[in-house]
């Protein structure tokens, strides 16, 4: 057999074995395995009582499950692995809820929320993500790295737009301590951010200031035009509109110093370890919310100039998922 023969073989069977391990990591969590094992280790046998399974399946099953993220074993005993233990009750079926619509999604090509049968909105899609914000800490050290924060940038007024549990703000000012923060947002994203401020013991510099829309946020008394060195747009652009970059770029040019920067950090393309992660965000942001689309960095970069806004400068952040990049601009005058 050619090398290309072994090659195509080998292909052919990881993808059959993938295929294999999703449906089974579906029916462990159908059938109760893991909701069981939440409550502490046990057996197969144990399992098996409980659920009332077929012995010698279940013990296939989890042979199979035990290779995966999911479920570890310590002798005879199985338990629900770190990460299991994070994943939120709610959010087991693996997006299975908004999979199984991809078909209606490819012949219309329309975003699940207009289709009256599947109750899905963008709401749904922002819910799910701000639960999966602490998956984003290593993305906001790396940031800070680039930035130089604490190093090449120090003394800092950071302000983060729309920042929900505030990782990224957070994680800036925490690595300068002569920084002060601001995080911008609706008051019950604020809560969450709170918990994110006190956590790093930086309350004493760090202020939360509720807006009732952050995308359409105006300079206000506590957001005075000209305070603000560094402003931070996280994780929101994938879901705004042209225009609505435009016009937000424009009220953080107000918000900035005369020399102040707009440090953009989102999804965008070039880094390939990151292809498929990228690609499948890509089609879910496009299935499950009715405006989302990832931005080309040029587009950003000509809104900017168009804004006020020049020395742009774009970096990727190569820690895992490897797509979220920084693109960094000074104001201008």
């Amino acid at each position: 057999m050619s090398s290309s023969q072994q090659k195509t073989l080998d292909d052919f069977l990881e993808l059959r074995s993938r295929n294999a391990v999703n449906h089974v990591i579906r029916a462990i969590v159908e059938i109760g395995v893991v909701e069981s094992l939440r409550n502490g280790q046990k057996t197969s046998a144990q399992l098996a009582d409980e659920l009332k399974l077929n012995p010698l399946v279940l013990n296939q099953m989890l042979a199979v499950a035990e290779k995966t993220e999911l479920i570890e074993r310590y002798g005879e005993d199985y338990a629900l692995s770190r990460i299991a233990k994070l994943i939120p009750r709610e959010f087991l079926d693996f997006g299975d809820n908004y999979w199984q619509h991809l078909m209606f999604y490819a012949r219309t090509g329309a975003p699940l929320p207009i289709c009256e049968e599947v109750p899905i909105s963008d709401r749904d899609f922002t819910i799910e993500k701000a639960s999966e914000e602490w998956t984003t800490t290593p993305v906001a050290l790396t940031a800070a790295q680039v930035l130089g924060l604490g190093t090449q940038r120090t003394g800092m007024r950071i302000l983060e737009i729309a920042s929900g549990s505030g990782i990224f703000g957070v994680t800036l000012a925490h690595s300068d301590p002569e920084s002060s923060l601001v995080l911008a947002d609706e008051k019950v994203e604020l809560t969450r951010a709170e918990k994110t401020v006190q956590s790093v013991e930086i309350s004493n510099r760090a202020k939360l200031v509720p807006v009732d829309n952050p995308i359409y946020i105006e300079p206000t008394q506590e957001l005075q035009p000209g305070s603000f060195d560094l402003v931070i747009l996280a994780g929101q652009i994938q879901r705004m509109t042209g225009g609505e970059c435009q016009r937000i770029f424009q009220v953080i040019e107000k918000l900035l110093d005369h020399q102040g920067e707009i440090a953009l950090i989102d999804v965008f393309p070039g880094q390939e370890s990151g292809d498929l992660a990228r690609s499948i965000f890509d089609l879910e942001l496009g299935m499950r919310t009715s405006r989302g689309r990832l931005h080309d960095p040029r587009e950003l970069e000509t809104s900017l100039n168009e804004t006020g806004f020049g020395q742009i400068q774009f970096a990727h952040l190569p820690v895992n998922p490897f797509y979220w990049g920084l693109i960094l601009a000074s104001k201008i005058g």
